[in-house]
């Protein structure tokens, strides 16, 4: 039996850590032991129940928003979150370096944790990578990671320079330095990749593995208001502007559902009518995708990609560089549009294209097509097997 520490570090969401959790399961059939050390504990506590886990909470990151500039590569990114400093990074690996001493593991499971490569760089421990395409990005040396066009070549290596020399600078003698910020991906015995390779935020053209988009199954069927017409459903925030999006889909006259935690009680009260309800907590993902003509989402990658999986096309507003990068792939496609929260007539304008034009349906559904034989539970099994022999685990 091999002893697996399983880190999530950075990011918000179940979308997180249901799919370790859902390796998890495979992993500890085959015998083997898992920790896990996670951003959120009471994410961690609902998602781990009644698994024989134990779950630790990780070094916490700390940066102020003032600090933070554009996002435009990904060495900017972690830089904007407190990597670019030597004494906030070293305060982070630390904090992993303690935990992964005591626990003494074989290897680790990451997910978007970058202090924890760095530590398990400095304890010598293998460790792997899972996330979709934008927390494993490609370990290219030219160009590393880069989220959009707006920065000039000689500006982006100069990020990279700057997070490798903190990244070196905490390393000091305990090893040898890194040469590029990418090495710190090289060295992932494997990177367990949860996504399509034509959802992939990076647009990657090289060997790596696709594992597909790995949902939990939740045994409640939606429950769509009566009434004649197309169905929409909506996985939204609540924000400022989300509103406005709301009043939309409340008046469309079709029936639709709506999962917007955070909007509850009195606030639901001016969007609910008899073709618009909202649900209390998610139900079937992938019936709602079969039900539905329209999804509409903020970039969500797992909820999207099951849209997809069942031909049905989307309408996004993305909040975060991550979700835009990811928008963009579908609307690439042809299987939706985007817009922002700050623009509602583009909102409605994408709505009504969707669901007036086939050509949208018909580009989800050659993605269908494509995919039809894509079962879930042999990739999660594959992804364990491969885990094994990458990671040298025996049970």
């Amino acid at each position: 039996m091999a002893h697996l520490v399983v880190g999530w570090e950075l990011g918000h969401g179940m979308g997180h850590i249901m799919p370790l959790r859902m390796l998890a399961e495979v992993l500890l059939e085959k015998g083997h032991q898992l920790t896990f050390i996670v951003r959120d504990v009471s994410a961690a506590q609902r998602a781990l129940e009644g698994l024989d886990v134990v779950w630790l909470q990780t070094p916490q990151v700390t940066y102020r928003p003032w600090e933070m500039t554009r996002t435009d590569c990904y060495s900017q990114l972690l830089g904007n979150i407190g990597f670019r400093d030597p004494e906030k990074l070293m305060s982070t690996v630390t904090g992993w370096r303690s935990l992964l001493s005591a626990l003494q593991p074989d290897a680790a499971l990451l997910e978007f944790a970058p202090s924890a490569m760095i530590a398990c760089y400095m304890e010598r421990i293998p460790f792997a990578l899972q996330g979709n395409g934008f927390f494993c990005p490609p370990a290219e040396e030219e160009p590393f990671g880069v989220i959009s066009n707006k920065l000039s070549e000689k500006h982006r290596r100069h990020q990279d320079v700057m997070l490798l020399d903190s990244i070196n600078t905490v390393i000091g003698d305990s090893r040898p330095a890194l040469e590029h910020v990418s090495e710190l991906y090289r060295l992932s015995c494997l990177n367990v990749l949860t996504s399509f390779r034509e959802l992939d935020h990076f647009c990657r053209d090289n060997d790596d593995i696709f594992r597909g988009a790995w949902v939990p199954s939740i045994p409640i069927s939606p429950r769509w208001p009566k009434g004649e017409g197309k169905r929409i459903f909506a996985y939204l925030t609540a924000r400022p502007g989300v509103d406005k999006v709301l009043a939309m889909l409340s008046r469309t006259g079709l029936p639709t559902l709506v999962y917007c935690p955070g909007v509850e009680g009195k606030f639901r009260a001016p969007f609910e009518n008899q073709k618009c309800r909202f649900l209390d907590r998610l139900v079937d993902i992938k019936k709602l995708a079969e039900q539905s003509s329209l999804g509409v989402f903020h970039g969500n990658h797992s909820s999207t990609a099951m849209f997809m999986l069942s031909g049905t096309p989307t309408m996004q507003i993305p909040l975060y560089m991550e979700q835009l990068m990811f928008a963009r792939r579908i609307k690439a496609m042809g299987a939706g549009e985007i817009a922002t929260l700050d623009q509602p007539q583009r909102v409605a304008a994408g709505i009504n294209a969707i669901m007036s034009s086939p050509g949208y349906g018909e580009s989800a559904r050659r993605f269908a097509d494509q995919y039809r034989d894509y079962d879930q539970n042999c990739a999660i099994r594959q992804a364990a097997a491969d885990l094994e022999v990458a990671l040298g685990l025996s049970a």
